[in-house]
């Protein structure tokens, strides 16, 4: 009998393919909350209920386990963001992508099955990883007896905006009477993210100059009211000094010196707005230049690990690369294998074995070149190219399962990217433009080393992310990867197609758990539920043997057991 099996956070579902390549999981149900990713999932998995909803909003024992009476295995990958006090700008104080780590655990804790599969970023055990501690949770953190410690969040920084949010803090009149309001807000952080240099300032504002005019003559209502007469003439003084640039480029440094000071003070509000709604304790410290929230934390991992003792569980964790399972491409993955006490007793949980090493491992050109004669579309839901007959290495003929190919589209290259196309070598980044190639950038030297990659067909690539954003580059020609051989990379199969706009098929791609690394951990969550797989991955990729036994999986820690 096969095993009743879920699937969380299931995104287009290659862990899903991987496991069900066994033949020995029979899943149920997928939870995925974007439309596209889900229909992908529908798509390709028959049978499968696909609930296109929410986590924090599914009773999964009443919308699952009640429906299908037993849940055996529970697989999937909960987003999970790290903490920075350096990119205030970009992320929230309290991650909803960390509250789904939460969700995935009560999903285990409601479901109660025999074994679970939890697959992450490799740092999810990093201290960057963590939850506050606030009124809701603090009771479960004593019982668990989960390690607390002491984080400083910054709230603001340099003399100016401390002192402001200072004299505002010692008002003790409620938060939100400082609070911009929302749209007031976000039109200041796109106003200051393209003013960090003159020339980029001067082109945003002669472009959204209506916009920001409405935004000025709104000033004045985008705040309930002050009760702080420092805060109230630095407010007004701002929009003069913003209104003098837009108008007439009046004082550029100024002017940006006004809106980082005005930003870095509502960000504060934003940040302390966001502490007491989530009630979470806290005390606010400064120094002259610099103003912190003192707030109590726990890690991701303190969490699972006394979590899913708590509930019975023996597990392992490890990072795994996906290239030592056949998967033409460096990834490495954090996963967890979790399996109920009494059925592993004093044996322990195992990880799956490593069957390549470094030197043999799958590259770009065993996955991608016998594509090279197809021409690609840009349309989105192009039609398939039929009676396509493919070959070539192991790991081509393994995924050319049939002999029509999906998928196979580019984003349309403009000229300034054309150009820097045919100046990249296989191998070459954006680092190795030309500086005239870099114009259009207005901080290249901070651009990522994984922008504009020519691909080297003698290598397995780097982590495929969504490669349209990161404009990776054919090794050979002079066009962007496909979605259809991002897919490749990722050890998809021919037979997977992929729905939805074309910018969400690649991330879709971009997202998922390549599936010969999801057909590894089922093989090896198999032997110990004593269960013989169908499949086998060594076989699969012609190894006769595991050729690996001296690789050591790169152990986060020792095993967990009650």
């Amino acid at each position: 009998m096969k095993l009743n099996t879920v699937d969380l956070f299931a995104g287009a579902g290659g862990l899903s393919l991987g496991f069900m390549r066994t033949g020995q999981f029979d899943f149920k149900a997928a939870v995925e909350y974007d439309k596209h990713a889900a229909r992908t999932y529908t798509e390709n998995h028959e049978g499968v209920e696909v609930l296109q909803k929410d986590a924090t909003t599914i009773s999964f024992k009443q919308e699952i386990k009640e429906k299908y009476s037993n849940i055996d295995v529970v697989i999937g990958g909960p987003p999970c963001q790290g903490f920075s006090n350096a990119n205030r700008q970009k992320s929230s104080l309290i991650s909803g992508n960390n509250q789904l780590v939460q969700e995935y655990v009560r999903a285990i804790e409601e479901l109660d099955p025999t074994a679970f599969v939890l697959e992450n970023v490799k740092t999810l055990e990093s201290s960057k990883h963590f939850f506050f501690v606030g009124i809701g949770n603090r009771e479960e953190v004593h019982i668990l007896g989960i390690p607390t410690k002491k984080e400083k969040v910054v709230l603001c920084s340099g003399e100016e905006a401390t002192a402001l949010v200072i004299g505002v803090v010692e008002n003790n009149v409620p938060i939100d009477r400082f609070r911009m309001a929302e749209e007031g807000y976000a039109m200041l952080s796109t106003l200051i993210k393209f003013s960090r240099t003159e020339k980029r300032a001067t082109k945003y504002v002669e472009e959204k100059k209506d916009k920001l005019h409405k935004l000025l003559e709104n000033w004045d209502g985008f705040h309930q009211g002050f009760g702080n007469r420092n805060w109230e003439a630095f407010y007004g003084e701002t929009r003069e000094i913003i209104l003098g640039y837009v108008n007439e480029r009046r004082n550029y440094l100024e002017y940006f010196e006004r809106l980082k000071t005005l930003i870095e003070v509502e960000q504060a509000f934003e940040r302390i707005h966001e502490l007491e709604e989530n009630r979470i304790e806290f005390e606010i410290q400064s120094s002259e230049i610099r103003t912190v929230a003192s707030v109590d934390t726990f890690t991701v991992k303190d969490y699972l690990e006394h979590k899913f003792k708590a509930l019975g569980y023996q597990t392992r964790k490890a990072i795994l690369n996906a290239a030592n399972f056949g998967v033409p491409q460096t990834r490495e993955r954090f996963i967890l294998i979790g399996i109920k006490s009494e059925k592993v007793g004093e044996s322990g949980v195992e990880l799956p074995s490593p069957i390549f090493k470094a030197e043999s491992y799958f590259t770009v050109r065993d996955a991608i070149e016998d594509l090279e004669k197809l021409e690609p579309s840009i349309q989105a839901n192009a039609p398939q190219i039929q009676n396509v007959f493919l070959g070539g290495s192991k790991l081509a003929n393994l995924l050319n399962n049939r002999d029509s190919i999906a998928n196979h589209v580019v984003t349309d290259t403009g000229e300034e990217a054309m150009k820097r196309f045919k100046a990249l070598a296989q191998g070459d980044n954006f680092h190795k433009l030309d500086k005239s190639l870099k114009s259009t950038y207005s901080l290249p030297e901070r651009t990522q080393n994984t922008i504009y990659l020519r691909l080297r067909y003698d290598q397995p690539s780097g982590t495929v992310l969504n490669v349209r954003k990161s404009m990776w580059i054919h090794p050979t020609l002079d066009r962007a990867l496909s979605i259809r051989e991002a897919a490749r990379l990722q050890s998809f199969p021919n037979s997977f197609v992929f729905y939805g706009s074309k910018n969400s098929q690649y991330q879709q791609v971009g997202n998922a758990v390549p599936p010969l690394l999801g057909q590894a951990i089922a093989e090896c969550l198999l032997k110990q539920l004593g269960l013989r797989s169908s499949s086998s991955l060594s076989d699969d990729l012609g190894v006769e043997e595991c050729i690996c036994n001296d690789i050591n999986i790169a152990q986060t820690d020792d095993i967990i057991a009650i």
